[in-house]
């Protein structure tokens, strides 16, 4: 009397290995393309958070520019020729590279260029760094700024000082429209993943400013 035997052979391993191998190929592929677009989007994420702050910033300095106290100032309130060339022209934007002469913010302590004194209703005087207030006068500290590429990177320069505020940085401009706004493209780029993006934005002008 014989014996029934059931199960699989040979083959049929054989194929049910090479259709198992197959489903898992599929599978890993589909979770590497996801993975890689996650990746991708949070490099993307990335880029456009730093290059929000970036031009947050320069816009904050942008809209301080000329904001100098209460009065007009006229060239007998300045204790130097430098100031008064400075305060002249409280903005230049030249290209890769934008210029501006702004009043600190409350509360900074670092070394300013020039101060204000003003009473804010008859007289007005600008010397040359952080000096002592005068009895009954507004202190203005200012300083003179400047944003420019090097190297790839968007630096903040001021006169004793120099910070990377952004890496990657392939292309800045900087162009004044008469005396109404300043419009800023930034171009950044990922080396590792090779993707750009552009970023634009235009600042409207709160105090006048000289034609460039």
């Amino acid at each position: 009397m014989s014996v029934r035997q059931t199960g699989f052979g040979l083959i049929e391993a054989l194929l049910a290995l090479a259709l198992g191998l197959m489903v898992l190929a599929g599978a890993s592929q589909v979770f590497i393309a996801a993975y890689q677009t996650w990746r991708l989007q949070a490099v993307a994420q990335q880029l456009q958070g730093d290059a929000r702050l970036a031009l947050t910033r320069i816009a904050q300095d942008i809209r301080m520019a000329g904001a100098f106290g209460c009065l007009r100032l006229g060239p007998e309130d300045f204790a130097s020729t430098t100031a008064a060339a400075a305060f002249a022209r409280p903005m230049v934007a030249d290209g890769e590279r934008l210029s501006l002469v702004v009043a600190e913010l409350p509360g900074h302590t670092g070394a300013a260029d020039w101060t204000l004194h003003t009473d804010c209703l008859t007289w007005a005087r600008v010397g040359d760094g952080r000096f002592a207030p005068a009895p009954d006068a507004m202190v203005l500290p200012i300083r003179q700024l400047e944003y420019r590429l090097e190297n790839d990177r968007l630096m903040l320069v001021r006169t004793r000082s120099k910070q990377p505020l952004l890496d990657h940085v392939r292309h800045l401009r900087v162009t004044q429209v008469d005396q109404q706004r300043i419009d800023l493209q930034l171009e950044l780029y990922e080396p590792q993943w090779q993707l750009t993006q552009h970023y634009a934005l235009s600042v409207a002008l709160r105090n006048p400013l000289a034609t460039p």
